[in-house]
């Protein structure tokens, strides 16, 4: 039973008034009961044990034994063995003659555990807890649970239960399973315990409902928005369909239809639960299941009452996010003099840039705005950082201690040998004195840091607290003792330990000669090998011999280049193999320039591929082939002659045209020999009908002539307004959603109208050595979303104001693209984008009154324990 089904049998119960006649026949029904008990005479005065019991047998059978006695002696009887027999023999005797025999029979039997005065004792402290438990979550039958009061209503607002529906007015109370319905064109806002805002849409149902994990609201349709600007607000959970939205400090938009959900988030963030998945959704995103497409995020707020105040936020937050990412980062750093003091066994490496001065920058930037702007400065009141002195405090106390530290901080996590991890191990070199005295007189017992002056200081003992030291120009810090010790161990004595001899901090190296500047590296041959025992059965293979991934951010010249490398023991195999050198990738000309998504990759022989799936799933089910055998056969084809052996080795799907009212999607695939392909696609589909009984929506295909091309065309019967065409072009499978497109594309390739010729696609290349790409993944969803925005405006549905607020929002959004490479022994992907090492989420995220180096510290350490926890699941 769901919650949401208890919830209305609880309120059920609870509103069902009986018969007055029904209480008054109950009534006097446990009065009698209790007064028998009472009053009537039993030969027993009170009942300590066996033999007591066998004193009231003739009133048993006389039934003359008020009804709680007879009870018990039923319950004791299924215990006691002996007494059990003697009601057994005690058919057509006087009563007087069973309570001798009983006593006979029962002698030297022994005392018995009174198990149901146990039983009912351990029911009453269950009962007890369960009410108390019950009372508290307001379930329980007559509670009438306050969850939220009805504020505003414009139009009509219903209480909908299963005998009809009610109209209800502002003030009224919601309680445990009360459903709200709002009719078309309606509106309604209510207010929950603790200050959180529900704005319901029109034609909007919800219930409210508190469960174990706090109040809960279920949309069942419709839109709502939900606004909790208070962090000290009650626990609230949003339930659309399978997605679940823990709310705290946010300003968020939940759309509930036919076809799915979709959770869009004006300020504040929100981490988004579907089923064993987790997204982190921050202000200005969005995320839709099965399959929706992305809208402007301005339009899941423009409906609201508030939704100038949702827009001008949006805007500003996106105004305030492009002028942080102005601010340059620190310079590249082509060595380090710290990772000589990680331990030899560590197995991830992070080295970031001293940020002192661009956290101030990125502050001053933010304050700028923060008093140009009512809006910002109307949400910045709301959020609890802003409540609080200590937030200036710990931008300047991050300032001063930068300005002791270098310009780099190093973290190493070493592997303790057992499947586990030590602490994190923090270094920092000292450019300037009065960092240990400074670190006394500004860090109280409360900032959790203990100070070490020399190996002599260090407890014997983990204490829980970050253990720092200032020795020989360099930071250490640690909650480990003996790790830290190790540490300053060579730190005094300038001495290099076994790291930088190892292959790990050799790969580590190359990054520093390129430039670092934020670098995480990770060691996972090591962490494989001592994670799974059997790695060549357990690992899918292409990734057993997985050696370093390792993410570099670098900013030269006012642009940013992300890179991971995830490099190998040796030559790539599997499904590492899979991806194919930089190549030439034709299939790519066939997208415009307008295209919303496009993903494109060269790969080796697909006959190859199939080839080593074939072989990886016959390991796994010696009766694979058997299986494979037998579809061959039914459908008339070979999986590798026909199916894999006429393509090539590129292929491009994309999103290319208008999204409404269904998305022109695009697939170009090299094929090789065009005729054998045709004819297994035709062999398939007249197999496939033959398989299929009449009416289950049997395929039908067909083809014409346009311009002396042929374009073939598929559909389901069942379907037939969503068809697929293609046709071969030069070398090309090219399908799509109609025929119309499918000329247009070849009429834009030949042109060279093409998206690589762009310069949305251009300006976002990486900039390195490599002439081709093995893969490519672009997004530029300002393509599709502003003529959509343009149709909201021209609809008349958005205000002035908000026309301007979502013509900021997609000024401030531009194109994206990740590029894939395939070397021999690597996969590199690479990306140019826009420094975003902090923003305003960064600012607004620090912890109160906690400094930078615990700061820091605390975050690695997380990072230890995620590290910890997913290896002790895997074994």
């Amino acid at each position: 039973m769901s919650q949401r089904e208890l919830d209305r049998a609880v309120a059920a119960m609870r509103d069902d008034h009986p018969d007055e006649k029904v209480v008054r026949d109950a009534s006097a029904h446990v009065f009698r009961s209790l007064f028998d008990a009472v009053f009537l005479p039993d030969s027993v005065d009170r009942i300590r044990g066996c033999s007591d019991f066998q004193a009231l047998l003739p009133a048993y059978f006389s039934r003359t034994l008020s009804p709680a006695r007879a009870l018990l002696l039923r319950d004791h009887t299924l215990q006691c063995v002996a007494l059990r027999r003697v009601l057994q023999q005690a058919q057509g005797r006087e009563p007087e003659a069973i309570g001798r025999h009983a006593a006979k029979d029962t002698a030297g039997s022994g005392k018995r555990v009174p198990v149901m005065a146990w039983a009912i004792a351990a029911t009453l402290a269950v009962g007890i807890a369960v009410g108390l438990t019950g009372a508290r979550y307001g379930l329980l039958p007559g509670q009438n649970a306050l969850r939220a009061t009805v504020s505003s209503v414009e139009g009509s607002l219903y209480r909908v239960s299963d005998v009809g529906s009610a109209l209800i007015k502002v003030g009224t109370v919601i309680t445990n399973a009360d459903e709200l319905r709002t009719a078309s064109g309606s509106r309604a806002i209510l207010t929950l315990v603790g200050g959180i805002k529900l704005e319901m849409g029109e034609r909007s149902d919800v219930s409210l409902s508190r469960g174990w994990r706090g109040t809960t609201v279920d949309l069942v349709q419709g839109r709502l928005i939900a606004q909790a600007v208070d962090s000290h607000a009650g626990k609230l959970d949003i339930s659309s369909g399978d997605v679940l939205v823990p709310l705290k400090n946010a300003v968020l938009s939940v759309d509930r239809g036919t076809k799915g959900s979709r959770i869009a988030v004006a300020s504040g963030s929100a981490q988004v639960e579907q089923g064993q998945n987790r997204f982190q959704l921050a202000a200005g995103q969005q995320m839709a299941t099965n399959g929706l497409e992305n809208v402007p995020v301005a339009s899941e707020f423009a409906w609201s009452k508030n939704a100038d105040s949702y827009l001008a936020l949006l805007s500003e937050l996106s105004t305030l996010q492009k002028g942080l990412q102005s601010i340059p980062s620190p310079g590249l750093r082509y060595s380090s003099n710290l990772a000589k003091y990680v331990p030899e066994n560590t197995v991830l490496y992070a080295a970031i840039p001293n940020l002192g001065g661009t956290i101030l920058q990125a502050k001053q930037i933010f304050d700028d705005r923060l008093a140009q702007s009512n809006v910002l400065r109307s949400w910045w009141g709301q959020q609890s950082a802003s409540h609080s002195a200590d937030f200036d405090r710990l931008i300047s106390q991050i300032s001063s201690v930068s300005q002791y530290l270098g310009d780099e901080i190093v973290i190493g996590i070493a592997s303790n040998g057992s499947h586990s991890y030590q602490e994190p191990l923090l270094l920092a070199e000292i450019r300037r004195p009065g960092l240990a005295d400074y670190l006394q007189q500004n860090m109280g017992p409360s900032a959790g840091v203990q100070i070490i002056g020399s190996v002599s200081q260090m407890p014997a003992g983990s204490t829980g607290r970050l253990l720092v030291s200032v020795t020989n120009n360099v930071l250490a810090a640690s909650i480990d003792p003996v790790q830290l010790k190790s540490a300053l161990e060579l730190i005094q004595r300038s001495a290099a330990g076994s790291f930088t001899a190892t292959p790990f901090y050799s790969r580590i190296a190359e990054s520093y000669t390129a430039g670092a500047g934020y670098l995480f590296a990770i060691d996972l041959e090591r962490i494989i090998r001592k994670s799974v025992s059997n790695s060549k059965e357990q690992v899918l293979p292409g990734v057993d011999n997985a050696q370093y991934l390792v993410l570099e951010r670098r900013d030269t010249g006012g642009a940013t280049d992300t890179r991971a490398s995830l490099s190998f023991n040796s030559a790539r195999q599997g499904v590492a193999s899979w991806l194919g050198a930089p190549g030439p990738m034709g299939s790519l000309d066939f997208v415009s320039p307008d295209a919303t998504i496009a993903a494109s990759f060269v790969m080796k022989s697909p006959r190859a591929v199939v080839e080593e799936l074939i072989a990886f799933a016959s390991r796994k089910d010696p009766g694979f082939l058997q299986g494979l055998n037998g579809f061959e056969s039914l459908a008339g084809v070979s999986v590798l002659d026909d199916v894999a052996a006429p393509f090539g080795n590129d292929a491009t799907f994309a999103i290319d045209g208008s999204l409404l009212p269904f998305p022109s999607w695009k697939l170009a695939v090299e094929v090789n020999d065009p005729g054998r392909l045709q004819h297994t696609l035709t062999t398939l589909i007249d197999r496939v009908n033959q398989q299929l009984p009449e009416g289950q929506g049997k395929l039908q295909a067909g083809s014409e002539q346009v311009n002396s091309r042929t374009f073939y065309w598929l559909r389901s019967s069942k379907m037939s307004n969503l068809p697929a065409y293609y046709t071969f072009v030069d070398g090309y499978l090219l399908a799509g959603a109609s025929e119309a497109n499918l000329v247009q594309a070849i009429q834009d390739r030949q042109s060279g109208h093409t998206l690589v010729s762009s310069a949305n696609f251009r300006n976002q290349l990486p900039t390195d050595g490599y002439t081709n790409l093995s893969g490519v993944l672009y997004i530029n969803a300002g393509s599709s979303l502003g003529p959509l925005a343009e149709q909201f405006k021209r609809s008349g549905s958005l205000t002035p104001s908000q026309q301007q607020s979502v013509s900021a929002l997609l000024a401030n959004s531009g194109p994206g693209l990740i590029c894939v490479y395939g070397e021999p022994d690597r996969i590199v992907a690479a990306s140019r984008g826009s420094f975003l090492g902090f923003n305003l989420g960064t600012l607004a995220g620090i912890q109160q009154g906690r400094p930078l180096v615990p700061l820091i510290a605390g975050n690695a350490i997380s990072v230890a324990s995620q590290l910890s926890k997913g290896t002790q699941q895997r074994r």
